[in-house]
């Protein structure tokens, strides 16, 4: 009976740590393959024109409200869509 406990007990301990195992392997290239997929969507697609847009439209107006308003749109697109963001090009201060 004891020895049938310890085979138990002992089979229990290397499934869990083989879950582990393949767990380290494999998550991490499933997330970046959904976060790839994503990022290919519509949505993220428009997040990264509206970004390019206020970019522009600081480029030619610093001091306007219509680069704030655009810049606004895409963190909500980004957020929205959970796209990876993108850096910006310029130094807004």
């Amino acid at each position: 009976m004891k020895s049938m406990k310890t085979f138990i007990w002992s089979f229990i301990v290397f499934l869990a740590t083989l879950t582990i195992i393949l767990g380290i392997i494999y998550v991490p290239s499933y997330l970046k393959a959904q976060q790839e997929k994503r990022d290919q969507s519509i949505g993220c697609i428009q997040y990264r024109q509206m970004f390019e847009l206020s970019q522009e439209s600081h480029i030619i107006n610093p001091d306007g409200k219509k680069w704030v308003r655009e810049s606004m749109a895409a963190q909500g697109l980004m957020k929205k869509h959970k796209c990876t963001p993108v850096v910006s090009r310029i130094r807004i201060q």
